[in-house]
């Protein structure tokens, strides 16, 4: 047997231990660089893209979910940088998603560091089965750190074509931030945009015709979140109406 087959059967074996194991331990990184530097890209691509979990999960979405960033990169930075977005879009609720869904930072910026600017762009606007991005996922969780590490991907431009950007629900990341009662994450969307997106975004309404102050006001719970959105559109709509008198001044 060839020093490459017995590699690549090395390799089949780590990965589909990993796959189907319970427990959430990570294979032995420097042994499994090893055998990743001895096998062809092909061989690969095929064996990430086929390897998979009892969810039909890659390897990568299982590393993503169990949190295991330097796997994430192990198995990403293997490969030419032209097939890491293609790995990755192997699973419609991307290892991107579910990193950002569960509030691994660091998981998430390393899964976007291993890509190209213009890879990184495409995958922050890929939307889920429910029409999510993973800038909508990511507003469950509490802090506002996995939220940022998405955003400082972007241009300004970017960031405000995302902002927009609604699920099947027609919910913005907005919409999911108020009626969860985050607070810190919605002054963190709404802080830098000027105050006629800030109205723009305010007044956007989902499928059942409610902007985001509308969801949080249903429950007592979001009372400071529903104080900072009601801020929010007092002083953009002055702010708005400022320019708007200066034009003629």
């Amino acid at each position: 047997m060839s020093s490459t087959q017995t590699a690549t059967d090395g390799l089949r074996r780590i990965l589909t231990h990993y796959c189907n194991s319970y427990l959430t331990k990570c294979p032995d990184i420097e042994r499994l660089k090893n055998l990743l530097s001895k096998v062809s890209n092909d061989q690969k691509n095929k064996l990430l893209s086929s390897t998979r979990d009892s969810n039909g999960d890659t390897v990568l979405t299982r590393a993503a979910y169990n949190g295991h960033l330097e796997l994430c990169v192990t198995l990403l930075s293997s490969l030419p940088p032209a097939d890491r977005l293609k790995l990755i879009l192997e699973d419609k609720f991307t290892a991107l998603h579910l990193a950002a869904w569960l509030g691994y930072t660091e998981t998430v910026s390393g899964i976007l560091s291993c890509l190209t600017a213009d890879q990184r762009l495409q995958l922050l606007f890929i939307q889920d089965s429910d029409g999510g991005t993973a800038l909508h996922k990511a507003l469950p969780v509490r802090d506002t750190e996995t939220v940022m590490a998405l955003l400082d991907n972007l241009t300004p431009e970017q960031q405000l074509q995302l902002l927009f950007t609604q699920d099947s629900n027609g919910d913005t990341a907005l919409h999911e931030a108020a009626l969860r009662g985050r607070t810190e994450t919605v002054k963190t969307l709404l802080v830098d945009l000027i105050p006629e997106r800030q109205l723009q975004l305010l007044s956007l309404q989902n499928n059942v015709v409610k902007t985001a102050s509308q969801e949080s006001a249903g429950f007592d719970q979001n009372s400071n979140t529903v104080t900072i959105l009601k801020q929010y559109q007092t002083e953009a709509d002055h702010g708005v109406n400022y320019c708007e008198i200066a034009k003629f001044t």
